[in-house]
């Protein structure tokens, strides 16, 4: 009968099996790191192999041979730049870190994801945060503008009844911190995405930055503020009809996103955004929608703007404190905001229209061909 093991023969047997799968863990990584770094050198090599095509195909005197050789070329960019099973083959170059990225983690931190469906799963986080927020974008700010209003009615009713603006300008402060959690974890997370290949355009990862410092701005200003509380009732209700618009997109462009990502006509990380590709239906609700959206918000910034500028030429409050009455502060916080709004507004339609160009002349291209 065979004797049975003692603990501290077990322990050394386990002692070992450790040993051992630390030790092909580490040759794992090396071969990793190995294979990483060949194909990076072979893709830099493609594209410059790429660029002197580009440059030779010029000197073809043959109009359908050059055609049939841009046509070549483009296919080879488009593969390299993600539509190709292997994604964005950018992203194993070292890929430059956007610069808050490099900010708020280092320039030694990697966002790159080298398996395909760990990189998939960044994409479909992404559309799931942004379409569980569209409902808090949507109710929150709607009950809180409804309530504003009644608390208006009640104040200028000089009813009993309770106005509840104690709650109403806690709302408001705690919907304004969650705003810029939003649009913070947006902006990171499309970086992240724009890292690992995604077509994001600057703007857009750059409109979240944005107003996240306008909804910092909003949280500090003093909320009691009469204009504050005029510019809150606007937003409130732009915030609503910007929540319908997210639908929108979420409802028609996803679905024709995944589409185009099947047929090979967008890389695999690409996600919807503001001007995002749709079927010419879709396009026609969606950009009056857009427009509409755009137009509203340059008119609350320019409005509050017009109102709130003259603070900025007051002395007062500038080197010492402000009276007790006055809404100095409230005002000045009020136009920064609206410069922004306004800001955002003409950038947001500038990129629409700059994308509807876009589309209509390779439209025009396609059927050129």
């Amino acid at each position: 009968m065979p004797k049975p093991a003692s603990t501290m023969e077990e322990a050394e047997a386990l002692l070992n099996r450790c040993k051992a799968l630390s030790h092909r863990v580490g040759i794992y990584a090396q071969r990793l790191v190995g294979e990483q770094d060949a194909l990076a050198v072979e893709i830099k090599s493609l594209q410059a192999n790429l660029q002197s095509l580009r440059k030779a195909t010029s000197a073809v005197q043959d109009r359908q041979e050059q055609q049939q050789i841009c046509e070549l070329l483009s296919e080879a960019t488009a593969t390299i730049n993600g539509v190709g099973p292997g994604g964005d083959l950018r992203r194993l170059c070292a890929p430059k870190m956007p610069r808050l990225l490099s900010y708020l983690l280092g320039d030694k931190v990697s966002l790159v994801a080298i398996r395909k469906d760990q990189a998939v799963g960044i994409r479909e986080e992404y559309h799931a945060f942004r379409n569980k927020a569209v409902w808090i974008m949507g109710t929150v700010p709607m009950m809180l503008y409804l309530g504003m209003k009644r608390a208006d009615h009640v104040s200028e009713g000089g009813k009993d009844s309770i106005s509840l603006t104690p709650a109403l300008l806690t709302g408001l402060q705690l919907y304004f911190a969650w705003l810029c959690y939003f649009y913070v974890a947006m902006a990171l997370r499309e970086a992240v995405l724009q890292v690992n290949g995604s077509h994001i355009k600057p703007w857009w990862i750059a409109h979240h930055w944005w107003s996240a410092l306008g909804s910092l701005l909003m949280l500090a200003l003093p909320i009691s503020s009469p204009t504050v509380y005029y510019f809150a009732e606007s937003f409130m209700l732009w915030s609503t009809f910007q929540a319908g618009v997210m639908l929108v997109q979420n409802r028609y462009q996803k679905r024709r996103m995944y589409t185009r990502i099947a047929l090979g006509k967008n890389s695999a990380m690409d996600v919807v955004s503001g001007e995002s590709s749709g079927s010419a239906g879709q396009l026609l609700l969606l950009y009056p929608l857009l427009f509409t959206l755009q137009g509203w918000q340059l008119w609350i910034g320019v409005d509050l703007a017009i109102k709130t500028w003259p603070a900025l030429v007051n002395p007062e409050g500038w080197l010492e404190a402000e009276r007790c009455q006055s809404d100095l502060r409230g005002m000045r916080g009020t136009f920064l905001c609206g410069a922004i709004f306004a800001y955002m507004a003409i950038r947001n339609h500038i990129t629409t229209i700059a994308a509807i160009t876009q589309k209509r002349q390779t439209r025009q291209q396609q059927q050129r061909q």
